[in-house]
């Protein structure tokens, strides 16, 4: 790694540093409802393209763009038991990348063509890929989030760890998020918050302070977040509604100017929980949503309106408009920065061990996430 490169972790494709860490852990790449037996969808992840398709059995498998035979598309094919037939000439391929048919070929050679293949699993409403050389891990549990949660994925148009600065810097909540009310101790919107970091075995926690009230964001390295919130509803007469949530987040490169923001949210309450799972499968693009208002025909992200996925609009706004690839040299940081400060200089750290041939801090997830919730 150069000595002058200080941001290491913004380029993810193939061969780099941040991609090759971000290969080691298995990343969340589609939504398993939007994926039906049969069908076959061509997905971006760190720098590179895949086919992602389900099979009869109702297995997700995950293989090469293209048809090893003549490089056509493989997501225009068609699936046949476990296996993807290609549209153009046929050729078949099983969900280990093997070719198993050429029809057309009087004497195949099926043994000794294949493509790439990567493994799958499904867990929290979301399709999981492991796109490392190494033998993958273990998928990590989320007990916590498996009951009475909604999962989502929204693509949006700017590098990936812009979105991961802003999930360690609650004081923008107070502004950015205004028209929401009171999400965390920042949305107090007092004058001079508190904001601490500090390095933990999984990650690091930012901690921001604003009187009495104390909010803290805690950083699962490499590239999630989990955090808990109060959600209050004020009634006519009666006692505002209150209700604990806590959200968990993945930010995973599809390329180095977007991302899949993922989220998978236990709102607290059944009632919110039905709202939020007809809200998030409502049609509509985050990255639309955002462009109309970077681009002055919508004011939507001012929380006039009713729209799905306000919040991620509204965070979109902000870091979207930082530019595709954030410009970090023209910043002028100050001390309730502390938490992307802290972040930078943990992956920079991190990148620096592997890029040198170490092996990265060994982070695990907490025995128990509510504890920190």
């Amino acid at each position: 790694m150069a000595d002058d490169d200080r941001w290491p972790f913004v380029h993810t494709g193939p061969g780099t540093v941040a991609g090759r860490y971000l290969r080691r852990c298995w990343q969340p790449v589609f939504e398993s409802d939007r994926l039906a037996i049969g069908q076959a969808v061509e997905i971006g992840v760190l720098g590179e393209r895949f086919t992602l398709y389900r099979g009869t059995s109702g297995r997700a498998h995950l293989v090469g763009q293209r048809c090893a035979h003549r490089g056509t598309v493989l997501a225009t094919g068609s699936v046949e038991g476990e296996t993807l037939r290609c549209y153009y000439h046929g050729w078949r391929f099983d969900g280990a990348g093997r070719c198993v048919e050429q029809p057309a070929e009087p004497a195949p050679f099926c043994d000794k063509v294949g493509i790439a293949a990567h493994p799958v699993l499904e867990q929290l409403g979301l399709v999981f890929a492991f796109l490392g050389d190494a033998e993958p891990p273990p998928l990590p549990a989320w007990p916590e989030f498996e009951a009475g949660s909604v999962s989502s994925i929204a693509l949006l148009p700017c590098n990936y760890f812009q979105s991961a600065e802003n999930i360690v810097d609650d004081v923008h909540v107070a502004f950015t998020h205004r028209s929401l009310g009171e999400l965390s101790a920042s949305s107090r919107g007092d004058r001079h918050p508190q904001v601490e970091a500090a390095e933990t075995p999984f990650g690091l926690t930012v901690a921001f302070r604003s009187g009495e009230r104390t909010e803290r964001n805690h950083w699962l390295m490499p590239n999630q977040c989990c955090v808990g919130y109060d959600l209050r509803f004020p009634r006519k007469g009666k006692p505002d509604l209150r209700f604990r949530a806590r959200t968990l987040f993945w930010y995973v490169p599809v390329d180095d100017r977007s991302h899949l923001h993922v989220m998978v949210t236990v709102p607290g309450s059944s009632l919110l929980l039905s709202q939020m799972r007809a809200e998030m499968a409502t049609e509509h693009s985050v990255a639309q949503q955002i462009a109309d208002v970077l681009a002055g025909r919508s004011q939507a992200h001012r929380g006039g309106v009713k729209l799905p996925n306000l919040v991620r609009t509204q965070d979109g706004v902000a870091i979207v408009g930082q530019g595709e690839i954030a410009d970090r040299s023209r910043e002028h940081l100050g001390a309730t920065d502390a938490g992307v400060v802290l972040l930078r200089k943990v992956w920079r750290r991190e990148l620096r061990r592997l890029d040198e041939g170490g092996a990265p801090t060994p982070y695990r997830r907490p025995d128990n996430l509510l504890d920190l919730l």
